[in-house]
């Protein structure tokens, strides 16, 4: 088991195995693929230039640096959280407003809350 040291920006619980990448995710290009309109598929990242190809985070946590794309990356998260198949926690070094402004909108318009966890940095003399 791997302990994080963590500040939460988004609140809920999540008990679920980790998928981990180091590689920055574009939510537009990883879920507004033709393949996520299929039910079984709508979790899955479909960018094909990201190590997580044909992963799906559908309950997972998903453990990340940052995000990067457009400001639809709220929106599309918003989206996989109205259709179930969003990840149950998102983990990331750098809490992005745009990514969390879907956490948010989830909590207000849907009352499904999924938690946004910010990795807090260690210092040097720590490291």
């Amino acid at each position: 088991m791997t302990r994080l040291a963590v500040r939460p920006v988004s609140s809920g619980a999540a008990d679920t195995t980790a998928v981990v990448t180091g590689m920055s995710i574009n939510f537009p290009a990883a879920f507004l693929k033709a393949q996520n309109i299929l039910p079984f598929k709508r979790g899955e990242i479909r960018d094909p230039h990201h190590d997580l190809f044909r992963t799906n985070i559908t309950g997972k946590a998903l453990v990340f640096p940052t995000c990067i794309g457009s400001t639809y990356t709220g929106l599309v998260l918003l989206e996989l959280i109205r259709t179930g198949h969003a990840p149950a926690v998102i983990i990331v070094s750098l809490a992005d407003p745009l990514l969390v402004s879907g956490c948010v909108l989830a909590q207000v318009w849907y009352g499904r809350n999924l938690p946004v966890l910010e990795l807090r940095q260690r210092s040097r003399a720590n490291a």
